[in-house]
């Protein structure tokens, strides 16, 4: 049987005539060893999911072979697994000396983050030290940012200034994903920070700490800040703006949507989005925008209109949706001289059983174009 008993006194380390006299490892440890040196893939991975199980005499025929073999990046990587198995201050300085080195592979730094990750608490005190060194201030954040203890996370929150902006957007990334009481203040300066990545992050957190950021700032008009953010020169800003307005659901948030969705000067890809935004919001004022949506300039608006409006399933709501649709078909808008709104309209109208809608749909079923014949015999065929 695996001997997994040993004291600290017997964690000796090993050089490379250890372990070929063997000296107290057993054969099966000794075969698992060599496995992991000189096999596979597959062979190295069984290697490294059986041996934690032989205790620290593993741990050290492993830290044997990483420091023999420094150039075998594969090697590495299932070291490093290994090694996590094993909470003490020799793993955790091997894990993060893997981490820093400037010649280690990056999926085994990954790896290595990973399983720093996994030892909690315990990583915590050596990765605070790599955070007063600038050059890995970033990389220390990424992995005490996945340590879901709130020591790390209050250590992190730290630098939502930093000079650097991918360690601010990092602070930022946990932020999000934590009711952090020092959210306030790193969310605000991030929704006008000079860079876009910050910008955007500190959007996403806006939408999704927006109850605990008016919780401790009542005064802080969310809804404004993010009606703002629409009208970021950067694509992403915007798009995630749009997306917390969404989240947000009231009717100011549904007011600030439509009133960028509504102007000439907001460019058809973000029109798109503040459309899907609407559709995923339960509200009769959604129903109007929608509608309103379905006569602006551009057709690719028209057509994700239709779509989002046909695909409302709220009792309370689909009835609007369906009559919506009508009256702008029967208006007869310019975009219905196109074959794939006719399309969108024939397929769209068969998700309602309300007798116009069902009439719509079986007048296209004699129109000239022949895709859009099959469409009207698909919303036939579900208004049926």
């Amino acid at each position: 049987m695996p001997d997994s008993s040993w004291s600290d006194s017997d964690r000796s380390d090993l050089d490379r005539s250890d372990l070929d006299r063997g000296g107290e490892f057993s054969q099966t440890l000794m075969a698992f060893l060599e496995l992991l040196e000189v096999g596979d893939f597959q062979e190295r991975w069984d290697a490294a999911k059986r041996l934690p199980s032989y205790g620290w005499p593993a741990l050290q025929g492993t830290l044997a072979l990483l420091r023999s073999h420094p150039e075998d990046d594969e090697l590495a990587w299932f070291a490093a697994q290994i090694i996590g198995q094993f909470p003490s201050q020799e793993a955790l300085t091997v894990l993060v000396d893997l981490l820093t080195s400037a010649t280690t592979d990056e999926d085994v730094k990954g790896m290595a983050a990973r399983t720093l990750a996994n030892l909690g608490s315990e990583a915590i005190a050596p990765l605070n030290r790599l955070l007063e060194e600038e050059r890995w201030r970033l990389l220390a954040i990424r992995t005490l940012a996945q340590i879901r203890h709130r020591d790390a996370i209050d250590r992190v929150v730290e630098f939502w200034d930093d000079p650097n902006e991918e360690v601010r957007a990092q602070v930022l990334a946990v932020l999000t994903c934590d009711r952090h009481p020092r959210i306030l203040t790193p969310v605000l300066a991030g929704v006008t920070d000079l860079s876009a990545q910050v910008r955007r992050l500190a959007t996403i957190a806006l939408g999704l700490q927006h109850g605990l950021i008016e919780e401790l700032a009542p005064e802080v008009d969310v809804v404004a800040l993010l009606r703002e953010r629409l009208l970021d020169l950067d694509f992403g800003v915007s798009q995630q703006a749009a997306i917390a307005l969404s989240r947000l659901g009231t009717v100011e948030a549904i007011e600030g949507l439509g009133r960028c969705l509504r102007s000439p000067h907001t460019p058809i890809p973000l029109q798109l989005e503040l459309v899907r935004a609407l559709g995923w919001i339960n509200h009769p004022g959604t129903i109007a925008n929608l509608a309103m949506a379905l006569s602006l300039p551009s057709s690719r608006v028209c057509l994700e209109a239709i779509r989002v409006l046909s695909q409302v399933s709220q009792p309370q709501l689909k009835p609007q949706a369906g009559q919506a649709l009508i009256r702008w078909w029967c208006s007869e808008p310019p975009h219905r001289e196109l074959a794939r709104v006719r399309q969108a309209i024939a397929l769209g109208l068969g998700n309602f059983e309300q007798p116009e809608a069902i009439a719509v749909v079986r007048s296209l079923l004699d129109d000239p174009d022949e895709t859009v014949r099959w469409h009207a015999q698909a919303g036939d065929h579900l208004g049926g």
